[in-house]
């Protein structure tokens, strides 16, 4: 008896004190997938809309993100391609705290802000060429 009832309260413990998005979400990163409607390679510099945590791939590629409150912006390092935005969403997990677990909406929602899994993004962007 005392065995079931540490399992069950282990159990309501990490449901309350992690954060849904968090934890099915993923974290606080994300890869996204990066191709072209053309067949040349294309280099290109993602970075935070502000021009924060700027990265250079060759596309198609793929590249890690960190999940945070703002949009990426995907250049052509040539003119090679438009400018594409990619927009941060809100995770559907997200809500699963607000809707589902009331004991824990507080403090699970401020795990995945904090963590940054409350966002998302895309997992596949096509840029195309000029």
């Amino acid at each position: 008896m005392r065995k079931k009832l540490l399992i069950a309260l282990t159990l309501v413990s990490a449901i309350m004190f992690s954060g849904c998005a968090t934890i099915f979400g993923g974290a606080g990163k994300q890869n996204i997938s990066i191709s072209s409607d053309s067949t040349k390679r294309m280099k290109a510099k993602i970075s935070y809309t502000d021009g924060s945590s700027p990265q250079y791939l060759t596309i198609p590629g793929t590249v890690s993100v960190k999940k945070i409150n703002k949009n990426i912006i995907i250049r052509s390092q040539d003119n090679d391609f438009e400018e594409r935005i990619i927009k941060k969403d809100v995770n559907g997990w997200f809500w699963v705290n607000i809707l589902g677990f009331p004991a824990g909406t507080v403090l699970s929602s401020t795990i995945d802000l904090a963590s940054g899994a409350m966002w998302t993004y895309d997992d596949a962007v096509t840029v195309h060429e000029k």
